[in-house]
């Protein structure tokens, strides 16, 4: 009787177009994007680490962000006492400085959304399920496209809500004479940006985890790429280097709203870098999925 019952639910999955777990579609390689988007998601939400992740973002983005605006408060406070930090008092450099050192406070919450993404892919593999996963859908760029898609949707709200609630609260702890509220000029691009480099370091994460089938060797390339290796190459004094260090993620969004003086870039070319980030990672990634035995 259960040999038969099994047979009947077997059927009646392939039928469907799903596997007889329910998880992942199967077919002759014309499955819809909408099928394979629906079972990514299964798979993305259905991991505890995605929603720990996410919640562990918000909490150090948010919560890093207040303690720049505290310590900036602190540091003005102490230079009108006529005790000024080492440094210089943060004020002299403006309002518009204070404002982007509490949204660089996110630069944390930024490498875990990089984790996140290569996680997305990298677990394909450290679990077996990549098999399962490319054989239900052999022309294999649905599954990327659906990964980073979901990616993307997770992300943004994530990364918006931690830039915006970030700075509102950073930003409330300094006087009046060196604080920046949302509607004054430069503010809304400058969240907007944060939000783009978030959501471009976690499609980062998402290609090089696709091109190098690791989570271990996905995240060191991460932090290498992103966060180490630009200022340990802005000590080496060749102009085409420079330049490279100039276009990182972090570097584009801070180029972009709130800035102190001239930015590093200009809005075009911190929009192209941003971009450059989360495209050609994943388009070489697609292109060693599509060549690469699983």
């Amino acid at each position: 009787m259960s040999t038969t019952t099994t047979s009947h639910d077997t059927a009646h999955d392939t039928a469907r177009g799903t596997s007889p777990a329910g998880s992942v579609p199967t077919g002759s390689g014309r499955v819809g994007l909408a099928r394979v988007v629906r079972a990514e998601w299964t798979k993305l939400a259905s991991l505890r680490s995605t929603w720990f992740l996410l919640l562990l973002v918000v909490v150090l983005g948010v919560g890093l962000a207040t303690i720049a605006g505290w310590g900036s408060s602190q540091a003005i406070d102490a230079t009108e006492a006529g005790t000024p930090p080492p440094g210089g008092p943060p004020g002299g450099l403006g309002a518009d400085a204070l404002g982007a050192s509490v949204l660089a406070s996110t630069t944390l919450g930024t490498l875990l959304l990089g984790v996140l993404g290569a996680l997305v892919m990298s677990g394909e593999y450290s679990t077996g399920t990549a098999t399962a996963t490319l054989t239900a859908v052999p022309r294999r760029w649905p599954v990327l496209l659906a990964k980073a898609v979901l990616l993307v949707l997770v992300t943004a709200p994530v990364g918006f809500v931690v830039s915006v609630a970030g700075f509102l609260l950073g930003e409330s702890f300094l006087p009046a004479s060196a604080s920046l509220a949302l509607g004054d000029p430069g503010t809304w691009p400058a969240v907007l940006a944060t939000t783009a480099s978030m959501v471009a370091t976690a499609l980062l994460g998402l290609g090089l985890a696709t091109l190098l089938r690791s989570t271990a060797g996905a995240i060191t390339a991460l932090v290498a790429l992103t966060f180490i290796g630009p200022p340990l190459l802005g000590l080496v004094p060749w102009d085409w280097v420079q330049t490279a260090t100039e276009h990182i993620p972090s570097t584009a969004a801070g180029s972009i709203g709130l800035y102190a003086g001239d930015p590093v870039l200009s809005t075009t070319a911190a929009v192209l870098t941003l971009v450059g980030w989360a495209v050609v990672p994943l388009v070489a990634g697609l292109v060693v999925l599509q060549r690469r035995d699983v």
